[in-house]
């Protein structure tokens, strides 16, 4: 078999993390500018599959352990195509997505692998199949997510985004410009959700009126932005991080990041992702991208990038 290869974006949530979790409408976007590739190709002689992964040091045969991230998501897979059994392959991944830092690269190793070796063994799926493997793949790592990160990152376009409901792909009015602030602190996906879980147990009214104010704050941004009102949609963006806060899931690098932006001309800004650690999001004017680049590596934000989301979805 010859070797194949496949990629995925990272992503951003513009609205709703955590509540969406619980049902609550969010917006997501793709970041195309920012990938994880996988290549596959055939390892005679082998019984177990080989991982390489340069960035992260690795270079090992799989075994049967279920708790290795590899091999977890091989075996999610198999189980998907009904097979008895995986051939072994060399599988060589690479990626641009800061790990653990809320811009999608568990989501884009679970859409570029199911790709990648779905089409190595022959199988032509659709997108909607792809996005459903991906899905388990995601719940096998992070135990209840929304299928969010994986949806946005399969279909590689900005969506609005319920849990059982159809997705809403965006069309947008105008291009509409981010810049995404990493903090430096490594933010856990399990552990933020896990967390929000526990305060909704100790304190479901107060909870569950957070998420409706969020709920309600992404559906506005919707037609906000479709309709290109991007100031506004900057605003609802800093409300939607108020309520973030009230989670507990912002930090003080956060809250700076955030201050930062608005402080320098952003229309808006929130963490995004899990909390607790990762990126920050700012939506701004074209004319002042460098400027309020320069205030968040002074506010502290280890490293910055710029994104363009023209009215086709695409970004660049």
């Amino acid at each position: 078999m010859p070797a194949l290869s496949a990629s995925a974006p990272g992503k951003t949530i513009l609205f709703g993390e955590h509540a969406v979790v619980y049902g609550y409408p969010a917006i997501a976007l793709p970041l195309p500018d920012i990938s994880l590739n996988v290549i596959v190709q055939a390892l005679p002689g082998k019984d177990q599959s080989r991982i390489i992964n340069h960035e992260l040091g690795e270079d090992y045969l799989l075994t049967d352990n279920s708790d290795d991230v590899y091999q977890a998501a091989l075996m999610t897979i198999q189980h998907s195509l009904h097979l008895n059994h995986l051939p072994a392959m060399q599988l060589t991944f690479s990626s641009t997505i800061p790990p653990a830092s809320g811009l999608g690269s568990s989501a884009a190793f679970a859409v570029a692998l199911t790709k990648a070796v779905t089409a190595f063994l022959g199988f032509h799926l659709s997108f909607d199949i792809i996005n459903e493997i991906a899905f388990e793949i995601e719940k096998r790592q992070h135990g209840t997510p929304s299928g969010i990160d994986n949806t946005v990152v399969c279909y590689q376009t900005p969506i609005f985004f319920r849990k059982h409901h159809p997705v809403e792909f965006l069309q947008l009015e105008k291009p509409i410009h981010v810049i995404l602030a990493n903090s430096g602190v490594p933010s856990s996906t399990k552990a933020s959700v896990n967390q929000v879980r526990q305060l909704r147990d100790s304190h479901p009214v107060k909870t569950d009126e957070i998420f409706e104010r969020i709920g309600s704050i992404a559906e506005n941004a919707r037609e906000l932005i479709m309709n290109g009102e991007i100031v506004s949609v900057g605003n609802l963006m800093t409300q939607n991080h108020t309520l973030l806060r009230q989670l507990d899931i912002s930090t003080k690098i956060l809250d700076q990041l955030v201050e930062a932006a608005i402080n320098s001309g952003a229309f808006g800004a929130k963490l995004c992702g899990s909390g607790k650690g990762g990126n920050v999001v700012s939506l701004v004017p074209a004319e002042k991208t460098q400027q309020i680049k320069e205030a968040l590596l002074k506010a502290g934000a280890a490293s910055c990038f710029v994104s363009t989301i023209n009215p086709t979805g695409k970004l660049t």
